[in-house]
């Protein structure tokens, strides 16, 4: 069943989490892996997309045309800019 378009109201969006698991593999196996919580998912990807908009248009952009989030802002940037939000590891 499809659910009503709009997503949840701002309440229920404040009373969710997110939690996050990125793990890194290697031709052996995981190298490393690391879990993050932060703001509900909804809002989570409308402020991501937010401030990589935000540092686009202000030319912190590394490599023009399409790559990932670490070729287009540096590692260091894309983990600040997460911080930023509110998205941090547990």
């Amino acid at each position: 069943m499809i659910g009503l378009p709009g997503g949840p109201d701002a309440a229920e969006r404040e009373r969710t989490r997110s939690h996050v698991v990125a793990v890194a593999t290697g031709p052996t196996g995981p190298l490393a892996e690391v879990h993050l919580e932060g703001p509900s998912i909804y809002n989570l990807t409308g402020e991501l997309i937010a401030w990589a908009a935000q540092q686009l248009a202000s030319d912190a952009g590394r490599t023009a045309g399409v790559v990932g989030p670490i070729e287009a802002f540096g590692f260091d940037g894309l983990r600040d800019g997460c911080a930023d939000i509110g998205l941090t590891p547990v």
